[in-house]
């Protein structure tokens, strides 16, 4: 198992699995040494002369275990998880060496002890854990809100998460994607590919046998028709969407293309920046919403940007960087 690659797919994604990447194209692993536009040791500042945000705490991989620092980059929380996600409403997702999921405050102890089999974080005070095979939600409280019952199951978005059933019919073996509440009933029935988006602004992504993908609203209704052959969720007014020759662009809720397609791979705009994959480049960077290029290509894989800073990974290592570029935390394995 990687020990570094999981935490980059964790948080760019926490659709409908604790630890897969969303359906915006992923990085291809690399033994490719440091970027060249920033020394790992660089230390940038931002512009109220602050680094990150006070008061949080971030994952950080030292030694080949996962601890977390606060944004001076002093470690507080030692390397010791296997894993360890971004805090979310207070509590972060850890993995220990003994491989259970657990969740811990920001004293490094355990609000919920490690007996999961796979977790994600907290999103609208509830998050996926499975047991024995299934995906359920619990509460803060650790109880059981909605018993593990599905294939699958996304963070709470709006609302609504996104829930993969296992039917077995007399013929065929059918795999169904639908939204569920926080009571776990259905709202919008299972009828879609097992790859539907959450919710963003109102919308989701989601496809139909034998149609393109599209975007439908809480009620289920079509409001941008099939016309993409992959999509990811809105976030800051666009979402990144694929064309019939692999490339991905940005579209508005119009469903207008508004960033050209021209990339292998495409994240979502967090704090005005997306990650983006050229064609014909293993190595991902930064756009602004104009789509200009405002971070080189020199990733292996990025995170979204949250209080200034996102988390990227340059072959087994893992390091932060601000919105020039500039190293927040060295690169580390």
């Amino acid at each position: 198992m990687n020990r570094v690659f999981p935490l980059v797919g964790c948080l760019l994604a926490f659709g409908l699995s604790a630890c897969k990447p969303s359906g915006t194209g992923s990085a291809p692993a690399s033994k490719a040494g440091a970027p060249a536009a920033a020394s790992p040791g660089a230390v940038s500042r931002a512009e109220n002369g602050s680094l990150a945000k006070p008061g949080e705490l971030y994952p950080i991989v030292k030694g080949g275990k996962y601890g977390y620092i606060d944004s001076s980059a002093k470690i507080v929380i030692e390397p010791q998880f296997l894993m360890a996600t971004r805090f979310f409403e207070d509590l972060a997702m850890v993995i220990t060496m003994k491989k259970k999921c657990g969740y811990i405050n920001r004293e490094g102890k355990f609000v919920l002890e490690p007996k999961f089999e796979s977790a994600a974080p907290f999103f609208e005070g509830f998050a996926v854990v499975y047991a024995g095979g299934k995906a359920g939600v619990i509460d803060k409280s650790g109880e059981f809100v909605v018993q593990p019952q599905f294939q699958r199951v996304g963070r709470f978005q709006e609302g609504l998460a996104p829930a993969v059933v296992r039917n077995e019919q007399s013929t065929r073996v059918a795999v169904d994607g639908g939204y569920i509440d926080k009571t776990g009933k259905f709202v919008i029935p299972a009828q879609f590919d097992e790859h539907l988006t959450v919710f963003g602004e109102g919308v989701a992504g989601v496809r139909k046998l034998g149609e393109l993908w599209s975007f439908i609203d809480r009620e289920g209704k079509t409001v941008i028709k099939p016309s993409f052959y992959l999509l990811g969720n809105f976030s800051e007014g666009l979402a990144g969407a694929m064309n019939a020759q692999s490339q991905w662009g940005f579209i508005d809720k119009t469903g207008k293309w508004v960033i050209e397609a021209k990339y292998r791979g495409a994240r979502f705009f967090s704090e005005g920046l997306a990650g983006v994959l050229p064609m014909g480049s293993p190595k991902w960077g930064y756009i602004d919403k104009t789509g200009k290029i405002v971070i080189q290509p020199q990733f292996d894989a990025v995170d979204q940007f949250l209080d200034g800073i996102a988390l990227v990974q340059v072959g087994k290592k893992l390091g932060y960087i601000d919105a020039s570029g500039k190293y927040f935390w060295p690169l580390s394995e």
